[in-house]
């Protein structure tokens, strides 16, 4: 996807530790300073090219509109080292610093964009989405809100991670009820029978453990179902009225699967995983609840 007219878009490495670390940088035309930066992690056997084709579409739109850049991050053999004890993959395995991979990465941006490092805001997809919940339990002094896109938080067991001390991160779940790969219920998950990730709790439990973690309650329904087609889009909050910065919202889609909700784009077929929202409305949503408005 090449930029647009006024765009920049760079294929940068950054050092982490003894290893050079790779990521792509899209800046849309007249960003201003001190700009918000987001940092979008891919999926399990992918890469940060594949990522900006999947989700560039509805992402970058977001960029130009709202005035913020995105980071591309690229994983270690296709891969980002989240939170799973289970998980069998190298990043896991060798408990690669993706950590230190994500401040090395904000670090650059503000360097060349001119970017805030205060309003660093992180959206994952399935690995990229637990790679998420990494960074919003480890490191809440880095990021300022977080979507998680087909991904449960790990059960007990199946955690390597701990909540650190800071301040309450926005999170948003995006979730399909008929996920192949992420159980909307909970369980056990695999990649089509093979390659265990370990159990994942629900949906709900998901975000109900980080509503009660950051003590808040959930509102009344605020906003009314959305129908695109044959889908069906619902919201849930949690938020406290003395902590309006704290929220967690949760974007059921009936009915979709493994993909991420966008109006334009249609994934290739070895990622098309049941049903897409063809909408934007929920991404849009999200960017709202974890504090990302505009400029």
């Amino acid at each position: 996807m090449p930029g647009g007219r006024g765009e920049r878009v760079e294929a940068l490495k950054v050092e982490v530790g003894q290893s050079a670390r790779n990521y792509l940088l899209y800046v849309p035309a007249g960003l201003q300073p001190g700009a918000a930066l987001l940092i979008a992690f891919h999926p399990s056997r992918s890469n940060a090219d594949e990522m900006r084709q999947i989700s560039g579409a509805v992402l970058e739109r977001l960029a130009r509109d709202r005035g913020f850049a995105i980071a591309y991050p690229e994983g270690y053999e296709e891969h980002f080292n989240d939170c799973r004890k289970v998980a069998s993959y190298s990043a896991r395995t060798q408990n690669i610093d993706d950590v230190g991979f994500t401040r090395a990465i904000v670090a650059d941006v503000v360097k060349r964009a001119d970017v805030n490092p205060d309003r660093v805001y992180i959206l994952g997809f399935s690995n990229g989405a637990h790679m998420a919940f990494r960074l919003a339990m480890e490191a809440p002094d880095l990021v300022a809100g977080v979507i998680a896109i087909a991904a449960n938080l790990p059960t007990a067991e199946n955690t390597v991670c701990r909540f650190a001390e800071g301040r309450a991160v926005p999170v948003v779940f995006i979730n399909g009820t008929k996920d192949p790969i992420n159980p909307y219920e909970g369980g056990d998950v695999t990649i089509f029978g093979s390659d265990d990730r370990g159990n994942v709790l629900s949906a709900v439990q998901s975000a109900q453990l980080l509503a009660e973690r950051y003590g808040l309650h959930e509102l009344q329904q605020m906003r009314p179902p959305l129908e695109v087609r044959d889908l069906l889009a619902r919201w849930r909050d949690w938020g406290r009225p003395d902590k309006p910065q704290a929220r967690v919202r949760l974007i059921t889609i009936e009915e979709g699967g493994h993909t991420i909700p966008q109006a334009k784009f249609d994934f290739p077929a070895r990622l098309r995983l049941g049903k897409t929202f063809r909408s934007d409305v929920p991404l849009e949503s999200a960017f709202d609840a974890i504090g990302l408005p505009g400029r």
